[in-house]
């Protein structure tokens, strides 16, 4: 299964790129993704070692956010981010990059004790948001594109 060159017959119209090495955007989500989860899986760890929990909403936001949703968007745009305008694409992996970095260092600083910081969670979560927003008008125009051919 890992050395299939080609997708199976049923998916062959719905996977264009299979066997394709990701580049660009979806190379970027993807790698972050990788890195997201490394860091989700450590700081877990931490907390069960350490039997503090403390951090566990952090926990949370660097494995869905992080690790899910942008190893979902590195698919998405190896698959069907032709149909997207690069700016298009650009926007959404720049913005998404440093909202959920900021969002991720806030969070952990607040529930690390350092209130104060709160704000910084708040503002990458609502830069977060923002480029959910792009990738919403992205994955229409991929699937529009896709169902139009």
């Amino acid at each position: 299964m890992l050395g299939m060159r080609r997708p199976p017959a049923l998916f062959a119209a719905a996977l264009p790129h299979w066997g394709t090495n990701m580049r660009g955007v979806a190379r970027g989500f993807f790698a972050s993704a990788v890195v997201y989860g490394v860091l989700g899986m450590v700081l877990g760890l931490h907390m069960a070692i350490g039997h503090d929990h403390g951090e566990l909403p952090t926990h949370a936001h660097i494995m869905v956010v992080g690790w899910l949703s942008f190893a979902i968007f590195g698919f998405f745009y190896h698959a069907l981010g032709a149909a997207v305008p690069r700016w298009l694409a650009l926007a959404h992996y720049i913005l998404a990059q440093i909202s959920v970095a900021i969002m991720v260092i806030g969070l952990w600083l607040y529930y690390g004790g350092q209130t104060q910081f709160e704000p910084a969670a708040a503002i990458g979560a609502l830069g977060y948001a923002v480029s959910f927003l792009l990738f919403a008008a992205a994955a229409f125009m991929g699937m529009r594109e896709r169902t139009a051919g």
